[in-house]
């Protein structure tokens, strides 16, 4: 009987070296940590479209990082004073002689209530959280009359829709924007750096 186990047990052992072959050893590579490469891909444009209404400007300050104003209406692009039709490149920024315009190019954005960003990494990073379709949770607009001061409209997404705030866009000229922030009960500041949500150069 025990030479009978014996054998049963030997041809058992010798089955399973048939069938279960030896694994290849895993080699684990370590891999060096990723590279954080700049988010846009040249030629890098300071007014740009998609298929939105309103355009998207970009401006890179002397301080670094970023400006950015999204939805970008036709009055606002004419006091940033470009053409409504017409994507605009960024100057090269190798270039000193391009260094003061792209300062004043910042600066007539931050009229505009322009957001600004550390690095082009971290605006690309909040992009990416935002669900399909939402630009940001507030809606920002500033009205410049020709008599002076600014009107301001802050509000939250939900609320400017309640108001119909997207008549904004429908403004023909700075004026008329003015008077559709003060109807959808906006704030007149007669000195705009009383403002604290202006960020004036």
């Amino acid at each position: 009987m025990f030479i009978e186990v014996a054998l049963v047990v030997v041809a058992a052992a010798t089955f399973l070296k048939l069938v279960v072959k030896p694994q290849p050893e895993i080699m684990v590579e370590t891999m060096d940590p990723p590279i954080l490469t700049p988010y846009f891909d040249p030629p890098l444009e300071r007014v740009s479209y998609g298929t939105w209404p309103g355009a998207l400007v970009l401006g890179w300050p002397a301080k670094g990082g970023l400006y950015v104003l999204n939805a970008v209406s036709a009055v606002e692009l004419e006091f940033l004073g470009y053409d409504r039709f017409k994507p605009v490149l960024r100057p090269d920024p190798a270039d000193p002689d391009t260094a003061a315009d792209e300062e004043a190019h910042c600066n007539k954005m931050r009229y505009l209530g322009a957001d600004w960003w550390e690095s082009e990494h971290a605006w690309s990073e909040y992009k990416r959280e935002l669900p399909p379709g939402r630009l940001g949770e507030i809606i920002f607009a500033t009205g410049w009359p020709a008599e002076g001061g600014v009107w301001i409209l802050i509000d939250d997404e939900e609320i400017g829709g309640k108001k119909h705030a997207g008549m904004l866009f429908n403004a023909y000229t700075m004026e008329e924007r003015c008077n559709i922030i003060k109807q959808l009960g906006g704030t007149f500041y007669a000195n705009p750096k009383d403002c604290p949500s202006l960020d004036l150069p």
